[in-house]
């Protein structure tokens, strides 16, 4: 079983099952809920304790980033049954919630990258039903998530249409002529930081801002916070996925949490949800409500820069 030939960086995550149980006849698609490049995902699925990866990842510049190899199934859709008969790829947003969109770069390699799947994989056609009878499934569907996005949701059946196109034709090159990005800015604490070590203070809670809170709190600085369940993300809004690893199953929790809450004096649990984002918020000091919002996400990290 081969891999794609368009990969330009790999990193192989050892969350993964070797060898994947299934014949590869379907392809899932999801997004980074960030603007990641593909180095900055291969880092994300390198803990083990992540317990998450994909097999493939595009970034906004249309580079291809390889975490899990085809004859592996990768831990991706919450669904043992999808992924061990599926290719995921997970794609770089470039615009953020509500719509999160992305660009003319990562969409037309997506569509070649499909295609190259379905070649080498015996795939005849690619097929979007907008339920599990077709072989292009959504994350969604397995699990409590909006991934992959409203944006990618929708350009569903182009992206089938455009695939078939070149597998019908031959053809090994693209240009994406539809729509792109739809929604807000993607923040740049997803995964960078000021030139004077400092985070930007933008109300989003990525990698950076978690990076610079394990550092400050003494905990593993790998940018993620794991464990968290699922039933708590809607307290979470600005928790971005690309950091924040929620979990339909037995949750762990997380040590930075446990720190956090230590020092606010919250039940030291690991788990972020309704009465720790309520003592969060009055320990900085800002309106309590129990929803993390980018208000209180600011005031953390205006904090975390003062220490």
């Amino acid at each position: 079983m081969s891999n794609s030939g368009l990969v330009n960086y790999t990193k192989i995550s050892p969350n993964r099952t070797s060898p994947r149980r299934n014949k590869i006849d379907r392809i899932t698609i999801h997004h980074m809920a960030g603007n990641l490049t593909v180095e900055t995902c291969g880092n994300v699925f390198a803990p083990r304790s992540r317990q998450a990866s994909s097999n493939y990842g595009i970034s906004s510049d249309g580079r291809v980033g390889m975490y899990v190899e085809e004859k592996d199934r990768a831990w991706t859709s919450s669904s043992g049954a999808n992924d061990h008969r599926a290719i995921t790829i997970e794609v770089a947003d470039n615009a953020g919630a509500p719509g999160w969109g992305c660009s003319s770069a990562a969409m037309a390699k997506l569509i070649l990258l499909c295609a190259d799947i379905c070649r080498r994989n015996g795939i005849k056609k690619l097929t979007y039903t907008g339920d599990t009878k077709g072989n292009m499934t959504l994350h969604k569907w397995f699990a409590s998530t909006d991934c992959p996005g409203a944006y990618l949701e929708s350009q569903m059946p182009t992206i089938a249409s455009e695939v078939n196109k070149l597998l019908a034709s031959g053809a090994t090159t693209y240009t994406w002529k539809g729509a792109t990005a739809t929604g807000g800015s993607v923040p740049a604490s997803s995964g960078k930081v000021t030139s004077n070590g400092k985070i930007a203070v933008d109300g989003s809670w990525g990698i950076a801002t978690t990076k610079k809170a394990q550092a400050v709190f003494g905990t593993v600085q790998d940018g993620i916070i794991s464990g968290q369940p699922i039933s708590n993300k809607k307290y979470l809004a600005n928790a971005y996925t690309g950091s924040w690893q929620f979990v339909s199953g037995r949750a762990t929790g997380s040590n930075l949490i446990r720190a956090i809450q230590r020092r606010i004096g919250a039940a030291a649990d690991g788990y972020f949800g309704r009465k720790s984002v309520m003592k969060f918020q009055s320990w900085l000091g800002v309106s309590v409500d129990g929803s993390m919002g980018p208000a209180t996400v600011k005031a953390f990290q205006k904090w975390l820069n003062k220490q």
